[in-house]
């Protein structure tokens, strides 16, 4: 267990490294073309990403994380699987874009964007790269091996700024999002063919495709039922409402989501791999996911209570003066996506780390029969009713989530609740004195001010707990020990 936790904050902190950089990027890029493009740019490639990641689903075809969880007898096995995997997603991935190119303007009219087929067609281009790029990435993440990971991602998220925004300014409107993205995935593929230690063989059985599929048949409806839960609500604004709404609205949902990303994305990746490794060692199994989702409770709880607090001023920082009807988008979404994250998102990675891939499916399956009904009322009574349906109903799953993980992995409410009691304590704490200091003046100095306090406050509170004094004095005292006897030793 030693050895495997030693790997696991080893791998952990290339992952924290490398999405710390991409998902910082990320943010700042957008808050930069916020200011240069309108609503309505950010609303077209909307539509085109809902197809293309609905395409991107079965490119995938749960391949990844099965050769991911799936223990091979030997490194002879694992390739010959692998190369299975991405002979198939290949040829997949080829076929998707001929029928995208193919039929193109009536898709592209289908989701509100009528005329615009060209931006499906071009943007196709990068569903058979993806296709190549999933089992790459995979192959290190099986292997803990984040630090391979490192220079491809920080220089394909480097791409926004040097290609996306140059554009941006000559003009290009959202051709320059359109071209930003391809260059990204384009640089991405090519970064990884050298990184990446897999190499494919001339290898193809239909044996090994087949009972693949029987795995990965979960994860792809899982994958298709998870795109139309996160892609239902922009549907409906697409087809009822203007290019501008869905901009507002999705480019805001995006933004909450990357900058809680800047937290979650270095500890997912890392998380389902070592999770896999320990799938037979139950203690040790829930004892990892506990911490991670321990960990991720400090710091999320504050941000989100945070930006809900702070909604007008982040959006004026996050996006400029046009952007101001995204406020309330910000704040709801902000609340809604942390709990969703804690309480419901993690668990999927707990189910198929354990083998059972069905579980997600039949949960999504759950979620969409109350979302799709409720959203498509929401829409008729206008865009705000919509918005803060969908909100609420991020959180519909707590409840199933929580007894599907009692089920599989023992892990009951009531401990869920011991280890989440800190970081709520002290988000409660720190939002009276928020709520206080709001009370004293608006101005953008003090709300900066405010912030700051409120931080401060968090972690005092926080650690007024002796569980977590102990919890972070304690690694540093075993170091300093270690590092005085290894001193007496050489002396």
């Amino acid at each position: 267990m030693k050895e495997e936790i030693s790997r696991t904050y080893h791998a952990l902190k290339w992952s924290s490294i490398t999405e710390l950089a991409a998902k910082l990027l990320l943010p700042l890029t957008n808050m930069i073309l916020a200011r240069i493009l309108a609503p309505e740019a950010f609303g077209i490639l909307a539509t085109v990403t809902m197809v293309i990641s609905f395409a991107e689903v079965f490119v995938e075809s749960g391949f990844q994380k099965f050769l991911i969880q799936h223990a091979f007898a030997d490194e002879r096995q694992e390739a010959e699987y692998m190369s299975v995997a991405f002979w198939a997603n290949l040829f997949f991935s080829l076929g998707i874009w001929l029928v995208l190119t193919i039929a193109c303007e009536p898709i592209a009219a289908l989701v509100g964007n009528e005329g615009m087929g060209i931006l499906l067609a071009v943007t196709g281009v990068t569903i058979p790269l993806f296709g190549i790029i999933g089992i790459q990435d995979c192959k290190l993440k099986k292997h803990l091996e984040f630090k391979g990971l490192f220079y491809v991602r920080i220089f394909s998220a480097l791409v926004p700024l040097a290609v996306t925004l140059p554009l941006a300014l000559l003009g290009w409107d959202y051709w320059a999002l359109i071209v930003g993205n391809i260059a990204g995935v384009v640089l991405r593929s090519l970064l990884l063919l050298f990184v990446g230690k897999f190499r494919p063989l001339l290898y193809f059985r239909f044996r090994e495709l087949r009972y693949m599929l029987g795995f990965g048949i979960w994860t792809l409806l899982d994958g298709v039922a998870l795109w139309l839960a996160s892609w239902i609500d922009s549907f409906l604004i697409a087809r009822a409402m203007s290019d501008y709404y869905l901009g507002l609205y999705k480019n805001a949902t995006s933004m909450v989501t990357s900058l809680f990303a800047i937290v979650t994305a270095a500890l997912a990746p890392v998380l389902f791999s070592s999770l896999s490794r320990l799938q037979d060692r139950p203690e040790d199994f829930n004892r990892l996911f506990l911490k991670v989702q321990k960990t991720l409770a400090v710091f999320l709880l504050p941000m989100g209570v945070g930006l809900w607090l702070y909604r007008d001023l982040a959006t004026s920082i996050l996006f400029g003066g046009q952007w101001g009807e995204a406020s309330a988008i910000v704040g709801v979404m902000a609340l809604s996506t942390v709990l969703r994250t804690l309480l419901i998102s993690l668990y999927g990675d707990v189910f198929r780390a354990k083998g059972h891939f069905y579980l997600p499916f039949i949960l999504q399956v759950f979620e969409i029969v109350l979302l799709v009904p409720a959203c498509v009322l929401s829409v008729r009574h206008g865009f705000w009713p919509l918005v803060y349906t969908r909100a609420l109903l991020k959180l519909d799953l707590v409840l199933p989530e929580a007894l599907a993980v009692w089920r599989v992995c023992q892990i009951t409410p009531k401990t869920t609740a011991k280890i989440l009691f800190h970081s709520v304590a002290a988000t409660a704490g720190m939002t009276l004195l928020l709520l206080l200091c709001q009370s004293v003046g608006r101005s953008a100095a003090w709300q900066i001010v405010s912030i700051l306090l409120g931080i401060f406050f968090y972690f005092v509170l926080f650690f007024l707990f002796r569980e977590e004094r102990e919890g972070l004095l304690r690694p540093v005292l075993a170091r300093f020990s270690k590092k005085t006897r290894r001193q007496n030793n050489q002396q």
